[in-house]
Parts: structure tokens; C-alpha cells; sequence
């Protein structure tokens, strides 16, 4: 396939269908089929959404979420979320909201909790299964996985590497061998979630993930092609998804639990309803709070947020996530989004490089200075996004089976290590145009020694201290 031009594009959506749209700039239009492997896996396992997941000879593993509570509501809260495919009663664990998705991705039901934890090893037995979810004690170190735009089908998009990358079966070996290592803490996703319409790739793809996996702790960004699988407004249709499917499957505690009237039990904003008055699909159809979170996992803060939403609109609850750094201390905050440019559905001032620096701006962020880093994707590459004469703040880790003019083929992903007083990230390089194939090696290693004990295989982006200086803000 080939990508349209700027002006192509214009011209095109003016008389193609809805179907025949073509795609975000930059990106090419997907085949509109599944891969015959895809099929043959569906065949024998059953397809997402029909039945999938019961599997032969008893159930699964939960299809568990662990995400961390809004900062403000305590460093022990933490939310304890499962996903099914039928409804479900838990006579072992409180689940306080107890829904079918709602809008998209219907097929599937969402349970959740917030609930207290102690730091360390916490264990529940839920659906008859234990579950135990290790909280790191504040101000201690982390270790944690990111990357972004993963692809592994070109049904909706062109994922021009996933065979040669062999993005599925690598990233999956990949994560449930980092993740058998007790040290590890999150996972994260910086947007453009498996490029998926439907919520079919996500689940085949997850269903494949350890236990050790889905016990940590995740946050996952809300990028273009969640929204529109074409990839920007212009060509959203009444299928796309608004990443409304995204955020009951991937569930984390954000701003809008705190807005009425929702709550720590219904905490999600569902005011939206994208088909109501004949459906505005060539914008976004959802709340922008509803991804907007800000937490401290050890001594690492995060703040996430979607660039689709308003700048205006956001700013109050940057102000807030802010004093909340403020009162904590994290030794470094990420900021963490999708976009790396206003385009494709971004609003204007919104993409991760222009939030931080006016973030900076701002009097209750300023105090943050070089700790406040940040890192996104959208750019199908892997590399220091940002640097000045304190060192490096900004890192773009867009490269996972997807393509990109401005680099080279590539697939990797950041290891973030915040112990023994240092903040590191680490930049595996899997494979590349320049270097080859390097999984086999870094897998061995990983298997072995986990992440923390391969780094002579990784380039380090980032080598700080993990002190926290004192702010001299005074908030009345």
C-alpha cells in the first residue's frame, strides 16, 4: 500500500467511502483482513468474543488490570480490576463496580475495586484464584517495561514489520520473561494500543501474557489510532472506538472518578455517547479525564493524560498533579502521552513536548525543572527525543513494528530502573536495519538474568541521581 500524500488526502476523503478512507498522514491503509495465521489461532482457540477465553480443561488465568490510584487519594490505593467475557459473581472479593462495557466492545464485562494495600507482597484470592500484587514501599526504587504504536496485524493499519520483527510472539516471549524476574513493578503502553477497532488483536494478544505480567502494574496512554483506527478525524467512522473500548479494558484510576457524579465505584465518565444525535465521528467521542492520571509508584512519579483532549480543559488538573508532586517528592516525574506533534487528532498545544514545556511554565510545576522528563511516541522511532544542558528529559520509544520515513527499521523498548539511587532508562534495541537481529541474545540474557542483569546489551538514555531537592513553593 501506498501512503497518500497531503494533498491526496483531501481530495480522497471526498469521494471514497467510509470503508475506502484512507489513513492518517504517514501511515498506510491496512489489507481489511485478518492474517491467515490470525484465523488458524481463532479457529482452534475460538474467537474473541465468542466464547473466547474459557479454554479447554477449566478456566484461564484472570484477565487481571492493576493500575495505582489517583495520587491524591493515597500512595496505598491501589485499583483491582478483571475483565470477562460473561458476567461474573466474586464471592471472594469485593468488586464495587460490576458493568458491561458500555458503547464499544461490548462483548466483554469489567469488574473493579479500589482498595487499600500494604507495601509488599499483598495476596487476594479472587474468582477462586490468588492474586498477589506487590506494592513497592514509597520512595523505593522500580523497574518497569514502556513502549509504544505496537503492531503486529495490518488489518486495519500497515504493520510493515510484524513479520519480520515477528512483533507477536517476540514482544510476548519478551514480557513474560522480564516479568518472571520478582523485581519487576509496571508495564506500559504509550498509545496506539495493537492498532485495534474491535478489541480482537488486544485480547489475543493479552490472553498470551503471564500472570507475572498482569500482577503488575499498568498504564496505558490513549493515542490516535484508539480513537480513529484510520488514525486522525478526518476519517473516523461510526466503527472506530474513541478508545472507549480501550479504557473499560484497560481500566486505570483517573481525574474523572473524582468529577461527580462519578465516584471510586463508578469511575468512569460515560457522558459521552458517541452514536447520540447520529454520531460526530470525525471527532473525539469520549472525556478527556478519563485518561488523565498522576500517581507515585515508589519514587518515580507518573502523569498521564490524552493530547486529544483540550489544553484548557486539562490545565486545571495538571495545576493539581502538580502540588500533588509537590507534596510527595518523586525523585523523577515522566510525563507520559502519545502524540509528538499537533496532528492526527491532537489538539492544538498538546502533543508531550509542548505540555512539559508549559508545564514549566506554570508556578505550581515550575519547581520540577529537569526532574520533570517525559517520554511518548506517534514517531515510529527509538531515540532521545530531547536533550539540553542538564542532559537528556525527553524519549521517544514509537518503534514497534510499524514503519517511519525519518528512521531506520527498528523495534525496541525502555527499561526504567530507579534503585540503588539512580533513575536509568535503558534502551534495548531488538532488532534494527543497522544492527540485525539481537532477540535471541536479549532473551537468553533476560531469561536468565532479567532486565537489570542485561544492560551491557542496552544503550542508557538516562543516568541520574534519584535526589529529590527540596521546593520552596508554599501552597495556602
Amino acid at each position: 500500500m501506498v501512503a497518500l500524500s497531503r494533498s491526496g488526502l483531501v481530495a480522497a476523503l471526498c469521494c471514497l467511502s467510509a470503508e475506502l478512507r484512507p489513513f492518517a498522514l504517514g501511515v498506510s491503509s491496512g489489507t481489511g483482513v485478518f492474517e491467515p495465521w490470525l484465523e488458524e489461532l481463532w479457529a482452534t482457540e475460538g474467537r474473541p468474543g465468542s466464547g473466547w477465553g474459557s479454554g479447554p480443561g477449566g478456566a484461564k488465568p484472570l484477565e487481571l488490570r492493576i493500575a495505582k490510584a489517583l495520587g491524591s487519594k493515597g500512595y496505598n490505593k491501589v485499583r483491582i480490576s478483571v475483565i470477562g467475557q460473561e458476567p461474573q459473581e466474586f464471592t471472594d472479593f469485593n468488586f464495587t463496580y460490576n458493568e458491561q462495557f458500555k458503547y464499544r466492545w461490548i462483548e466483554n464485562f469489567l469488574h473493579s475495586a479500589l482498595v487499600d494495600l500494604q507495601p509488599g507482597a499483598n495476596t487476594f484470592s479472587i474468582g477462586g484464584q490468588q492474586v498477589v500484587v506487590d506494592l513497592p514501599a514509597e520512595d523505593e526504587g522500580i523497574r518497569g517495561v514502556l513502549w509504544s504504536d505496537p503492531c503486529f496485524s495490518s488489518k486495519y493499519i500497515n504493520c510493515k514489520y510484524a513479520d519480520r520483527f515477528q512483533t507477536f510472539n517476540h514482544s510476548i516471549a519478551m514480557l513474560n520473561a522480564a516479568f518472571a524476574d520478582p523485581s519487576m513493578n509496571m508495564f506500559s503502553i504509550l498509545g496506539d494500543n495493537f492498532y485495534d477497532q474491535t478489541g480482537e488483536l488486544s485480547k489475543t494478544f493479552f490472553d498470551r501474557l503471564s500472570p507475572d505480567v498482569k500482577r503488575r502494574f499498568m498504564l496505558i496512554v490513549n493515542g490516535n489510532h484508539d480513537n480513529w483506527v484510520c488514525g486522525g478525524p478526518n476519517c473516523g467512522t461510526k466503527s472506530d472506538n474513541f478508545a472507549i473500548g480501550q479504557m473499560q479494558y484497560y481500566p486505570s484510576d483517573t481525574v474523572a472518578s473524582t468529577l461527580a457524579p462519578q465516584s471510586d465505584s463508578i469511575f468512569l465518565d460515560f457522558s459521552k455517547d458517541p452514536d447520540a444525535d447520529g454520531g460526530q465521528y470525525n471527532s473525539f467521542q469520549n472525556v478527556g479525564t478519563n485518561f488523565l492520571v498522576y500517581h507515585k509508584l515508589g519514587n518515580i512519579g507518573f502523569l498521564g493524560f490524552s493530547g486529544a483532549a483540550e489544553f484548557n480543559d486539562t490545565l486545571p488538573h495538571f495545576k493539581e498533579a502538580c502540588q500533588y508532586f509537590n507534596e510527595s517528592k518523586p525523585a523523577t516525574v515522566f510525563l507520559l502521552g502519545h502524540w509528538n506533534k499537533d496532528n492526527d487528532g491532537a489538539r492544538p498545544g498538546m502533543s508531550v513536548p509542548e505540555v512539559r514545556t508549559e508545564l514549566l511554565k506554570l508556578p505550581e510545576c515550575a519547581f520540577l525543572g529537569d526532574r520533570l522528563k517525559y517520554m511518548d511516541g506517534h514517531q515510529h522511532c527509538n531515540f532521545v527525543h530531547d536533550k539540553d544542558a542538564t542532559g537528556p528529559f525527553g524519549f521517544m520509544i514509537g518503534a514497534h513494528g510499524m514503519d517511519d520515513d525519518s528512521c531506520e527499521a527498528q523495534a525496541g523498548f525502555l527499561f526504567m530502573d530507579s534503585t540503588k539511587g539512580r533513575v536509568r532508562l535503558h534502551y534495548f534495541e531488538t532488532a534494527s536495519e543497522s544492527r540485525g537481529d539481537r532477540f535471541e541474545e536479549i532473551l537468553a540474557c533476560v531469561t536468565s538474568h532479567g532486565l537489570a542483569g542485561c544492560t551491557q546489551l542496552a544503550d542508557t538514555w538516562l543516568d541520574i541521581p534519584a535526589a529529590v531537592q527540596e521546593s520552596t513553593i508554599e501552597w495556602v
